[in-house]
């Protein structure tokens, strides 16, 4: 029986049981047709890529071994991080609410979570109808406020807006107009038809219009969690 005969084989073999070993300790990995594909179109690449090597006219055993290894080592590191994609999506969701505290985690549940900030307060990343805007986190506000420079981001004109709406701030007395916002999306919470108002000074706060829309919020030290 040839050396290359036998290394195909054993690499076939390796393999097989990488995938049965993998499979067994990550159920459901492979439970949709289209993970399926993505393993057979894998095990294809490197069964072209083995067969080029062992099928050469001038094999060297030493290389050809060498070589079957380090392409070992990628399938396995290509396999298990695609195992573990749903852990690690959740390590780097986690390591970049660290960085950023406004940023949500999404819960198990569908909810999402937001640290404390080091001014104390809750901010929050959000898109308003569909372009990024940052709110502080205010229960005290009863309707959604946005500063005129967010409100021209949006789309929304300040110039053609009537300023007839008194606010008492914690800055003074403000002035406001009524909008109403197509939508806030916060990671999986989304609600449409929001009331707000555009102030010309002041910063943009994420009021009651838009969290009375929710099932239920509530704050557990530095963690608020907002449930749809």
């Amino acid at each position: 029986m040839s050396p290359r005969f036998l290394l195909l084989t054993a690499g076939a073999i390796c393999l097989g049981l990488l995938i049965w070993f993998l499979a067994g300790h990550f159920p459901g990995s492979l439970d949709s047709d289209a993970e399926r594909a993505n393993l057979v179109r894998a095990v294809l690449i490197l069964t072209l890529v083995a067969s080029s090597v062992l099928m050469a006219p001038r094999l060297n055993i030493s290389g050809a071994l060498r070589h079957a290894v380090i392409w070992g080592a990628i399938a396995i590191a290509v396999l298990s991080v695609y195992a573990l994609r749903g852990e690690i999506a959740a390590i780097a969701s986690r390591i970049g609410a660290e960085l950023d505290p406004s940023r949500a985690i999404e819960t198990a549940a569908g909810d999402i979570t937001i640290r404390r900030s080091n001014d104390g307060h809750f901010h929050l990343s959000t898109e308003v109808n569909g372009t990024p805007v940052r709110f502080l986190v205010d229960t005290g506000a009863s309707v959604v406020t946005l500063s005129a420079d967010d409100a021209v981001r949006v789309g929304i004109d300040p110039a053609a807006l009537d300023f007839n709406q008194q606010f008492r701030t914690a800055n003074g007395t403000a002035w406001g107009a009524a909008v109403r916002l197509s939508s806030i999306v916060a990671g999986p919470l989304r609600v449409d038809d929001v009331r707000a108002t555009v102030i010309k000074s002041g910063t943009s706060l994420l009021g009651m219009s838009f969290l009375d829309r929710l099932s239920a919020f509530s704050v557990a030290g530095d963690t608020m969690t907002l449930r749809r």
